[in-house]
């Protein structure tokens, strides 16, 4: 399940994943939450926050995830990555340099270091 985290600033896009994602979650949450933020600026900042829950994604919201990552590939300006799954955020660091963003990682007590950087 994909949840937007509402209490960011206006340019910030703020998923919460849990449980299973799935396409759906895709379709219904991030797909709408990207394409308002696109029309307000071209250049996106998102938070992506893994919660204690997380189970992993599904088929059909990995071929999403690369479809939306793709499709606004040089629009993506800042990803700030929050996990406490040590093995995910040092697979995000290893393969941010695919993306023609800024990726950091950050812990879940982190998140208002997260939101600072992504602010700036």
């Amino acid at each position: 399940m994909i949840t937007l985290i509402k209490s960011l600033p206006g340019n910030i896009i703020g998923c919460h994943y849990e449980g299973q994602v799935t396409a759906a979650d895709y379709e219904s949450v991030l797909f709408p939450a990207v394409a308002t933020a696109f029309k307000k600026n071209k250049k996106l900042k998102v938070l992506l926050q893994l919660g204690e829950n997380f189970e992993g994604f599904n088929f059909g919201a990995l071929k999403d995830d690369v479809e939306v990552g793709l499709k606004y590939f040089a629009n993506w300006e800042k990803i700030a990555f929050v996990s406490d799954k040590k093995w995910m955020n040092h697979t995000v660091k290893a393969f941010g340099f695919l993306v023609p963003a800024q990726v950091r990682t950050y812990k879940n007590d982190e998140i208002p270091e997260a939101i600072k950087w992504l602010s700036e």
